[in-house]
């Protein structure tokens, strides 16, 4: 009898890389945010179109995240290492976001507006990278198992 192990992080898979792919094209159609009183510091210039290379790469990180899991629900050969791409892939793209953030905007923000706004930047950060990590160390521990790579066979 085959693990059930990688149909049920597949469909996970696919509903959250659905959302990650929605709610990337829409943080890339427009940024609801108000930032006027950030317009005049040149570093935030910088920031908005870090964060607009960082949206297109999450985006390519979201088309591996569905792959991986399409592949997992119909139990492909390719899944285990699909979904192990996408994780490793996501970990170090958000640990490495929050490092340039705590490293190169944060010190600009505190020159620039004063530490309340960049404290709240940094607790948003932290929290940010906590969620975005949690799903993909799930999905390594989960799909690594020898249950799910011996289910995924052609």
């Amino acid at each position: 009898m085959r693990s059930s192990i990688p149909k049920v992080v597949g469909i996970l898979m696919i509903i959250f890389a659905s959302l990650g792919l929605l709610f990337g094209l829409l943080g890339l159609a427009g940024n609801s945010a108000s930032t006027e009183g950030l317009k005049d510091v040149p570093e935030f210039k910088t920031y908005l179109t870090m964060n607009m290379v960082y949206g297109l790469v999450g985006l390519a990180i979201s088309v591996i995240h569905l792959l991986a899991g399409v592949s997992a629900v119909r139990y492909k050969a390719n899944a285990p290492g699909l979904a192990k791409l996408y994780g490793v892939t996501n970990i170090v793209v958000s640990v490495g976001w929050g490092v340039v953030v705590f490293a190169w905007l944060k010190p600009a923000l505190e020159k620039a507006a004063g530490g309340i706004g960049a404290a709240a930047l940094g607790v948003g950060v932290i929290f940010g990278i906590i969620l975005a990590v949690a799903w993909p160390v799930i999905v390594l521990a989960l799909m690594s198992r020898p249950a799910a790579k011996a289910a995924c066979t052609n």
